[in-house]
């Protein structure tokens, strides 16, 4: 896989699993690069992200409610 083709699955997986996009996560083109170089793969690189940074994973069907005003 070459490097676009690893950062554009990168990217996609972002979105699918935290619903933000490589740009919205601030990750850097050198970053990327890095952990391309490195041999991971974007789903390891992904998680390896949504640890570091302590992400809470997007559940479909999940809805927060608007929370009650307290009395």
């Amino acid at each position: 896989m070459d490097r676009a083709q690893w950062t554009a699955t990168v990217d996609q997986l972002m979105r699918r699993d935290w619903r933000i996009g490589i740009d919205d996560a601030g990750i850097g083109e050198q970053q990327l690069a890095d952990h391309w170089g490195q041999g991971d793969t974007p789903a390891a690189f992904v998680d390896w992200f949504a640890e570091k940074y302590d992400l809470i994973r997007f559940e479909p069907g999940f809805c927060v409610s608007r929370a009650q005003p307290l009395k």
